[in-house]
């Protein structure tokens, strides 16, 4: 009997240290987690979103229609979503993207 007991208090006291190893290293490690949504479609538009680092959060919008790929942005100082960049599928890529 006693020798179970001292088994089941080191495999305890085992776990605890190793349960508490991980808990300290999950603290010292603050790199930020980023995650995109997925992609939504409706008609002639797919919407993405992503970021470019921590402080920089883009919605993606492909316009099939017109093969155009427009890159928002918000723009903290104005409360509002500006337009970053639009690319021209067809020039970009040599032909449409049908």
């Amino acid at each position: 009997m006693r020798h179970s007991q001292n088994t089941t208090l080191i495999l305890l006291t085992i776990t605890a240290t190793l349960l508490t190893t991980l808990l300290v290293a999950s603290l010292l490690h603050n790199e930020p987690a980023y995650a995109a949504a997925a992609s939504s479609k409706s008609g002639d538009y797919i919407l993405a979103a992503g970021s470019f680092n921590a402080e920089s959060d883009f919605i993606y919008v492909l316009d099939i229609a017109s093969d155009k790929l427009n890159i928002y942005f918000a723009n903290v100082n104005t409360n509002a979503i500006v337009l970053g960049d639009s690319v021209d599928l067809t020039k970009a890529f040599g032909t449409a993207g049908r």
